[in-house]
């Protein structure tokens, strides 16, 4: 009885509450936004504090990667990439040198550009391409993602690719432990391209066989695979998934609030039921339709 009664004075108007479910009073709406961004920051900075308890681990594999890349290309009519072990080792060092100088982008601070990781290794290029991902569930959502950027698909897609080498790497970046993706497509000076058929069709004489480099972007991988012993935390789902069960709630209580107002006919002074429904319906729609990961 005594829950229930709770209940109803917290999330229903009644005359106990003066007609005002009390979840909706300013007050604790105002606590509930501090509490959730406290959250927000204890999620984001526990992990550099209790590395042993919360362990950061990736659903991401460079095997997935490469099937879904093949994947897409064969349903695009495209030849499949085949993994390059020179192109996976350069991949890994491209990985480690952005760890290591703590940058997020295809060209370090320093000026060193991806196909210097190609060269290092001795892979000799026709054509070469990159693509970048971090922030990311899976392997799932991170080749998805390059597939919804134009720039990401046409590289992914590119029949001038024979070679494909991935890497999958965790470390510490800008102070947040991160898994990086690396993905490298390649095609060495004795190998023939294929001519672009499907993807922006072009003839064969136009093609330029030269050695060059292609850089296209980056779209961005934290994720969460079981490590013996961890407890498994990603900061945008947990945060993410925090905010849709409050601000759902307090939808929820304002959607009541306004039917259970209108149906007893009870007046108020002053009443911001229906600004607060479009308020939180609008914050609810950003929340349902956002997604892990960036693109650059």
């Amino acid at each position: 009885m005594l829950l229930a009664a709770f209940l109803i004075y917290t999330l229903l108007p009644h005359e106990r509450n003066n007609h005002r479910a009390k979840l909706l009073n300013p007050i604790v709406i105002g606590l509930s936004i501090l509490m959730f961004l406290v959250t927000q920051v204890l999620v984001s900075s526990l992990p550099r504090f209790t590395p042993v308890v919360l362990g950061y681990a990736s659903n991401i594999n460079s095997e997935e990667i490469v099937q879904l890349t093949n994947e897409e290309r064969e349903q695009a009519g495209v030849p499949e990439v085949q993994v390059d072990p020179i192109l996976t080792q350069a991949a890994l060092k491209k990985g480690g040198d952005m760890f290591a100088k703590d940058y997020w982008a295809h060209t370090a601070p320093d000026g060193t550009e991806p196909w210097v990781f190609f060269a290092d290794q001795g892979y000799k290029y026709r054509f070469a391409g990159e693509n970048l991902a971090r922030d990311f569930a899976n392997s799932e959502t991170t080749v998805a993602a390059w597939m919804n950027s134009r720039s990401h698909r046409d590289n992914l897609l590119s029949s001038r690719y024979q070679d494909i080498g991935v890497a999958v790497i965790q470390g510490d970046l800008d102070g947040v432990e991160t898994t990086l993706v690396i993905q490298f497509f390649g095609t060495r000076m004795d190998q023939s391209p294929l001519v672009e058929t499907n993807i922006g069709a072009q003839p064969a004489a136009s093609l330029d066989f030269s050695p060059e480099a292609t850089v296209v972007g980056s779209s961005t991988v934290i994720g969460a695979s079981k490590e013996k012993g961890n407890i498994l935390l990603s900061p945008f789902s947990t945060t993410r998934n925090l905010a849709i069960f409050l601000v759902s709630l307090f939808f929820l209580v304002i959607t009541l609030d306004m039917i259970i107002i209108r149906h007893r006919n009870v007046a108020r002074v002053s009443s911001k039921s229906f600004a607060h429904f479009i308020f939180f319906g609008a914050i609810l729609a950003v929340l349902y339709f956002s997604r892990e990961g960036l693109i650059l």
